[in-house]
């Protein structure tokens, strides 16, 4: 299970886990610093996740915490240096490091709930969707087409999550808004193109779609956000609590307070009790589409 867990993920499973022994032990964190004669800001960087820690840091913390047995040893595995690198960190030239760790950790998710008013997601678009996006954003952000194809491709890469085992739950409501709505050129062939993917994806077993029709009563004005949940290791429990993710205009905010994640996930729960159900929604899909 550890092998599994990607370099995003391991990062935050270890702060999380470091900060919760020194609490639990007792000790501030400049005590702990004076120590092992470590700078605070160092000790700060390791329980925030800003940096990852190495085993031989780790393993020295755990014994000053005096940590051992099987916890010990799988954050020691999870500190280890054995997880190659994800994806997403050889396009640091075209993604912003707050996009590429949400990137690490929706790979990681073990559910994935999407609210989308505006545009589909990632997850769900074609090239050629994902390529007039990216052609209107260089409008505002002028880019080498070299540099435009790599965002597309990098959207594209993200949607190997959808088919990577253990299959993550995936359940994805769309405004019609977004199913009518015209990018680029207004290519007709494009968009048909698209919303043919939407019925190809939505046959899989783990990806639940669903329309909320206009002429329905909207129940937020939230033009879009994402809530990811994770799996849990054996003793060491869930690798991360729930996060909700908002995107916009080139910004990606990730809320990690769990009254905020909470108050998403009622949002959300909202929206399924106004959708379509998944079946009216393929028709849906299906009309529009010309299908």
């Amino acid at each position: 299970m550890i092998g599994e867990v990607n370099p995003t993920l391991r990062r935050r499973k270890v702060a999380t886990e470091l900060r919760r022994l020194r609490e639990e032990a007792g000790l501030n964190g400049v005590r702990v610093a004076g120590s092992l004669r470590w700078s605070t800001s160092k000790l700060s960087r390791m329980e925030t996740g800003q940096v990852a820690p190495s085993a031989d840091d780790v393993a020295k913390l755990l014994t000053l915490y005096h940590t051992d047995g099987e916890q010990g040893e799988l954050l020691l595995q999870l500190a280890g240096n054995d997880a190659p690198k994800g994806w997403w960190e050889g396009y640091s030239d075209v993604l912003p490091e707050v996009l590429r760790e949400y990137i690490g950790l929706e790979h990681g998710a073990s559910s994935i709930r999407s609210w989308n008013a505006n545009v589909l997601p990632g997850l769900l678009q074609t090239r050629a969707y994902a390529t007039e996006l990216a052609k209107i954003n260089q409008r505002l952000d002028p880019a080498p087409p070299s540099r435009i194809e790599r965002r597309a491709r990098a959207r594209l890469l993200r949607q190997q999550v959808l088919t990577r085992e253990p299959l993550p739950s995936c359940t994805v409501v769309l405004d019609e808004a977004v199913l009518r709505r015209r990018f680029g050129d207004g290519d007709a062939a494009m968009m048909r193109e698209q919303l043919r993917h939407l019925l190809k994806v939505g046959d899989l077993p783990n990806i639940s779609i669903r329309v909320l029709l206009l002429e329905h009563a909207h129940p937020l004005d939230f033009s879009g956000f994402v809530l990811l949940g994770f799996p849990s290791l054996p003793v060491l429990g869930p690798i991360s609590a729930d996060i909700a993710v908002s995107e916009e205009y080139q910004a990606v905010a990730l809320v990690e307070t769990e009254e905020r994640v909470y108050r998403y996930s009622l949002l959300f729960d909202l929206l399924c009790q106004a959708a379509l159900d998944e079946e009216s929604s393929r028709d849906c899909i299906a009309s529009l589409g010309g299908l």
